[in-house]
């Protein structure tokens, strides 16, 4: 029998993805043999796939894949290999607590299970990152350069180096204090306090009445 036709497939093979355009649209890639002269496709395997739910990988061009033959006509590409030199992202850790995904647009999702504690961190390729730290009491940090929003166990921190607006039909403060720290704080419309505290009064005009000091 020919070497190179799919009857003598029926180990694990290495090849080469070509293609991962399916033009039956089935999740599948073609790829090139390193055994023998020939390319073919090939379905995925993946941790789940169903209808409309699943977890999808679909190996890019170049990438290093295993075969597995159910049948000489039915190849099965069981996961990719690193290649050597710079494959592996840089965020892999050999050690088993840190688990990395990394996309080839610099997305990445890092599982840190280190003695700290389980760590979840989320990287755009533009730095923006979501962390979700349960070491230190527990944190939940959303980052955009100099902006961020903190939760921990101590409460919760904004920061801006731009403004911070809040658009609702209504917002509710319950608090025992609140406290502003501005050169200026402007409201528009009425300001309805049960009792007002002021080393001084500044206004264009004042209207007296019940209670007021005229």
């Amino acid at each position: 029998m020919n070497p190179h036709t799919p009857g003598n497939l029926n180990s694990l093979q290495l090849g080469q993805v070509t293609d991962n355009a399916d033009p039956q649209e089935r999740g599948r890639v073609k790829v090139r043999l390193f055994s023998t002269a020939m390319e073919l496709w090939a379905s995925v395997v993946a941790p789940s796939a169903g209808t409309n739910y699943g977890a999808s990988f679909v190996p890019r061009q170049n990438e290093i894949v295993v075969l597995a033959f159910v049948t000489p006509e039915l190849p099965l590409v069981l996961g990719s290999l690193w290649s050597g030199g710079t494959s592996r992202p840089e965020d892999a850790d050999p050690q088993e607590e840190h688990y990395v995904i990394r996309t080839p647009e610099a997305s990445v999702l890092d599982f840190d299970d280190g003695d700290s504690g389980p760590k979840i961190k989320l990287t755009t390729r533009s730095g923006y990152q979501i962390i979700i730290d349960e070491g230190n009491g527990g944190e939940v940090t959303i980052e955009r350069g100099e902006q961020s929003v903190k939760l921990s166990s101590s409460g919760i921190d904004v920061r801006s180096s731009g403004s911070v607006n809040i658009d609702a039909s209504s917002i509710t403060i319950n608090s025992a204090t609140v406290t502003v720290n501005a050169s200026m704080s402007r409201f528009s419309g009425v300001v309805q306090a049960d009792t007002l505290i002021a080393t001084s009064v500044v206004g264009s005009s004042y209207t007296p009445g019940a209670g007021n000091i005229w």
